[in-house]
């Protein structure tokens, strides 16, 4: 099966947007498509692209061939951008993306972590009781010996 790697329009008459994807080669334009890698609007002065490099590279490292215009973008994405394309690195997913601003909001709290342990423990040990209202005895307590 070749791969390509090329644009996908997306958007609305007259206002076109671009998705770079991973597709068959015998795929249609705008069809079905492996692996969506980047994002190309055109309209705004500079065009933006967003482009996640390194999927890009393992995919021309499975073999997937370029576009001419993905081709031309991938360069510009690599020198930073130019007068007419505005180059924003792509995030790494939205999950992961979000992750990663939550780890950077919380890192300047996380200087007392022994803190919050006591605080989370509780809850589970009024969870733990047995169906007829009774303490169960906790597993984790060291044994009295």
């Amino acid at each position: 099966m070749p791969v390509t790697i090329r644009l996908r329009r997306v958007g609305r008459n007259k206002q076109s947007n671009y998705r770079v994807v991973v597709t068959e080669k015998t795929a249609p334009r705008d069809g079905a498509y492996l692996e969506a890698i980047g994002f190309y609007n055109p309209r705004p002065k500079p065009a933006e692209l967003r482009l996640d490099l390194a999927r890009l590279d393992e995919w021309i490292e499975r073999g997937a061939e370029l576009s001419d215009t993905v081709a031309s973008l991938a360069r510009k994405a690599r020198r930073g951008g130019d007068k007419k394309v505005a180059y924003n690195a792509q995030p790494q997913g939205k999950a992961k993306a979000s992750a990663a601003a939550a780890v950077t909001e919380t890192a300047p709290s996380e200087t007392a972590p022994s803190e919050a342990a006591p605080s989370e423990a509780a809850p589970s040990e009024a969870a733990a009781t047995s169906s007829a209202g009774e303490p169960e005895a906790p597993s984790e307590l060291p044994s009295e010996a």
